[in-house]
């Protein structure tokens, strides 16, 4: 440590001895030697946060103007949606639910009975899922003349709920002349409303 002082008061001794502009330059080389130092060790890692900063300020700056873009469109997106709601909700009026289900069946044997049809069979098939809804089949038997089958047809065509009659055999069944009996059988497809259940997933 001794020997440390001394050599350090050595070269102390021999910088006096140099001349001014010497001594001045040596002065500037040790100053720029510690800004370089300086630099590397403390401004180099701070350029680097400053890069991660900028580059997080551009990601900013990105999403702020999605954001804006969002924001300036949000009423025309939330029109759209709302007409979107307003046409699944029109969709979804023709298919009952479960619970309407009955109600409707009682209405389409109404309507035989109301359009003078006998109607001798109504029984409701296996259902087939289709997604978010369900056919419903039924089995129909009913006899009556041209005239109130055409009527019945009509009025079922008039109901807010799809009912589609496929499968149709006609025959007569009793000849009366100008305005025979006839039996009729076929299966009238209704549908119905899935309901989504808690964890149902769909």
């Amino acid at each position: 440590m001794a020997m440390q002082n001394l050599d350090a008061n050595q070269l102390l001794e021999q910088l006096e001895r140099l001349p001014t502009a010497a001594r001045y330059g040596i002065r500037a080389a040790i100053a720029v030697s510690v800004v370089v130092i300086y630099w590397f060790t403390m401004a180099g890692g701070a350029n680097e946060r400053l890069a991660q900063l900028e580059g997080q300020l551009t990601k900013i700056q990105s999403e702020i103007s999605e954001a804006r873009a969002v924001a300036s469109n949000l009423k025309s997106f939330q029109e759209k949606r709302e007409e979107l709601q307003g046409h699944l909700d029109a969709a979804l009026s023709q298919l009952p639910n479960s619970k309407e289900l009955p109600g409707l069946l009682t209405d389409m044997s109404s309507l035989g009975k109301k359009s003078g049809l006998e109607v001798r069979t109504f029984d409701p098939l296996a259902e087939v899922t289709r997604g978010f809804y369900a056919e419903v089949p039924i089995k129909v038997e009913f006899f009556g003349t041209y005239h109130d089958v055409g009527i019945f047809f009509d009025r079922l065509s008039r109901l807010s709920r799809i009912v589609n009659i496929t499968q149709l055999e006609m025959s007569v069944e009793r000849d009366q002349g100008d305005n025979p009996r006839l039996r009729v059988e076929g299966v009238a497809t209704t549908f119905r409303f899935v309901e989504r259940t808690a964890g149902s997933g769909e």
